[in-house]
């Protein structure tokens, strides 16, 4: 349920209304105000604390959802924690109760902020002040404790950009309601209303045979992701309809595909005119077990020969889909084999340029979200994207699980005010891009390789506002292309392992990483992992391959005091190797301006 405190909220649009057509503009320094929704029903809790919010100018307290969440280390060590998420602006007063046992001592970061809190008992009282621009991100530590009895209090600022439920381009989604693949015409949102939604996982390509044909066969090449890479057997369905508006029904079920390369497979006959093939993974136990690869795909005309798919194809979950459809099975797409990612088993693709994905506050959407070469997507909200559906356990390499959100090879994505928990891979990914945004994001996941935010390859890229907390690289940009004029700001961050702030590794030649900026950062937490002499650092760059790492700024970063100083280091900077034959690189013209350790 969607709460707001009552008068000042429509006065503080009054105003705002008044001063958008009179030429003035409303001060939200005088709004105190809080806006708080609660989970679906069964929504994991956490009973360690008991929160309670209000503005400082009123005397009515408002009681918060504490979520569970859990946090870990890559030793496969891992913990429930306990966050809350709201809106407010203005000046706000907090009480938090420990419901764990005594309080003897107590921490409360980022220490920038300046709180100063009061006990009484087990209940800790303060007040804090939004900045817009740097959302306030406060951890409450209680005895110590680095995670069970820590409190993530995640505040973002008022919402303001939402769309309306009943615009005609938005295509509202109740809870249990179907997902569509694709968003029909006239329609370019997708709306989460409240509530608990899971969504449909596989990669896709849809042909429209321009009549209604009997079809018995069609057939599939299958090729490796990149040139000389791994090949493995496609888990695959194909649907077929004759009307548009007709739903999908199996004329194949190819999900236990064990064959390898150029395959045909027969069913009995059916008319269709519509017929869509779906990618759902591999047919391995090890290795990448999500990724599908194809270069073509042909539906076969009843007792016939004839590809009635070919030059056919209209819609598929890449821009590449119609050269699936083109009769070359050699072609191949950039610089993949085929027709496919790392993660069409288990993500939902964004298809269509110019499209949204809004998350409701109060929405949990199970799943993970991906798009390929599509720009002007955005994912926003103040719903919660959670991975738990998704698999955990290490398929080895561990990089074969599916992340949360990955938009690559785009242009003006964004993604902004939701919170992502539990994802089993790299959580946020915008490789290879142009102006990626990541604005006022909540991350908090707990298994290896489950990184923060990944910027490899893309340049003029913009992480601001967010909360990060991983057990592996909070951010990251390797070697993968030519990366430059990325700014990572006004965040918190927290690395329960590896490193915060990652720039280099990598063998790709040409692929220098030049002009980034980091500046007015709290790190709350890091430790090296594995080896602490050489996977280490808040601040870490290690050019590898003949690459070179230039002109970077760090500026205004306050280290919070480590959990283990032993094990942790506020800066490495190195040209050496990292495994033989991968070749050193070059630094030149890095700057350290005012960074700061408490410990």
């Amino acid at each position: 349920m969607f709460m707001m405190k009552r008068l000042t909220f429509f006065l503080f649009l009054l105003v705002a209304m008044i001063g958008s057509l009179g030429g003035l503009h409303a001060k939200a320094a005088g709004a105190n105000l809080v806006h708080s929704w609660s989970p679906p029903s069964g929504t994991a809790a956490n009973s360690t604390f008991t929160v309670q919010v209000k503005p400082s100018d009123e005397a009515a307290w408002m009681d918060l959802y504490e979520y569970n969440v859990k946090v870990g280390h890559q030793d496969g060590t891992n913990f429930d924690s306990s966050y809350v998420n709201f809106d407010f602006s203005g000046s706000l007063d907090v009480k938090v109760t420990y419901d764990a046992g005594t309080i003897s001592s107590y921490n409360i970061t980022p220490s920038s902020y300046g709180i100063q809190a009061v006990q009484t008992g087990n209940t800790l009282s303060f007040s804090v002040v939004q900045d817009n621009l740097s959302p306030r991100k406060i951890v409450v530590r209680i005895n110590n404790s680095w995670d069970t009895g820590v409190l993530h209090i995640l505040t973002n600022p008022l919402e303001t950009n939402a769309p309306s439920q009943t615009a005609s381009n938005v295509y509202l989604i109740n809870p249990g309601d179907a997902i569509p693949l694709e968003l029909p015409a006239g329609k370019d949102t997708y709306y989460f209303k409240a509530g608990e939604h899971t969504l449909p996982k596989g990669s896709w390509a849809e042909v429209d045979l321009g009549a209604v044909y009997a079809i018995d066969k069609i057939g599939l090449e299958q090729a490796p992701l990149y040139t000389n890479g791994p090949e493995y057997p496609n888990k695959f369905i194909v649907e077929s309809k004759v009307n548009a508006g007709d739903a999908y029904t199996t004329a194949y079920d190819g999900t236990s595909n064990s064959l390898l390369g150029s395959i045909t497979k027969s069913f009995p006959a059916k008319n269709a005119r519509y017929v869509r093939l779906r990618l759902l993974g591999s047919n391995v136990t090890s290795g990448y077990l999500f990724s599908s690869t194809v270069t073509e795909f042909k539906v076969m005309q009843a007792g016939s020969t004839t590809n009635l798919a070919l030059n056919h194809g209209i819609a598929g979950a890449f821009p590449s889909y119609t050269q699936l459809f083109d009769g070359n099975s050699l072609t191949q797409f950039g610089s993949k084999k085929g027709y496919g990612n790392w993660h069409p088993g288990e993500s939902f693709y964004i298809s269509k340029n110019n499209t949204t994905v809004y998350l409701q506050p109060g929405a949990v959407v199970h799943g993970s979200i991906s798009s390929d070469g599509v720009s002007n997507v955005t994912i926003k909200g103040r719903g919660i994207l959670d991975g738990s559906l998704l698999q955990h356990a290490n398929p080895s390499p561990g990089e074969g699980r599916t992340g949360a959100i990955w938009l690559n090879n785009g242009s003006d994505n964004t993604i902004e005010g939701i919170t992502i928990q539990d994802a089993c891979m790299w959580t946020v990914v915008m490789n290879f891009s142009t102006r990626p945004t990541v604005r006022n994001v909540n991350i908090i996941t707990y298994v290896a390789n489950a990184d923060g935010i990944h910027f490899s390859g893309s340049t003029n890229g913009l992480v601001t506002g967010s909360f990060v907390r991983t057990p592996d690289d909070n951010i990251v940009m390797y070697h993968y292309g030519p990366t430059s004029l990325n700014t990572v700001q006004n965040s918190v961050l927290w690395g329960d392992d590896a490193h915060t702030l990652l720039i280099g590794l990598g063998t790709e030649p040409n692929a220098n990483i030049t002009d980034l900026t980091f500046q007015n950062l709290d790190v709350l937490a890091q430790q090296g992992v594995v080896d602490l002499a050489k996977f280490n650092g808040v601040m870490k760059l290690w050019p590898n391959g003949g690459n070179e790492i230039k002109n970077v700024l760090f500026k205004d970063i306050r280290i919070e005091a480590f959990r283990d100083p032993a094990k942790s280091v506020v800066f490495q900077f190195r040209t050496d190797e990292r495994f033989a034959g991968e070749g050193n690189g070059r630094i030149s013209n890095v700057t350290l301006d005012n960074i700061t350790y408490k410990g």
